[in-house]
């Protein structure tokens, strides 16, 4: 079974693609109404950007 990811921010999703993730498709969000999901395939390269993401933004 394929895992995928849901990014709520745009930016975020803007520098992923960015660096050559591939975006599988935008939903509108479920959880959040007026709010778009962009949605990556999940993998252990992801999952390790996102984590070096979220350090490099925390003050």
């Amino acid at each position: 079974m394929e895992k995928f990811k849901c990014i709520l921010s745009l930016r975020v999703a803007n520098d992923l693609v960015a660096k050559g993730y591939q975006l599988v498709h935008i939903e509108p969000s479920h959880k959040r109404p007026g709010m778009l999901v962009f949605v990556f395939r999940n993998n252990q390269d992801l999952e390790k950007e996102l984590t070096n993401y979220r350090s490099s933004t925390t003050l």
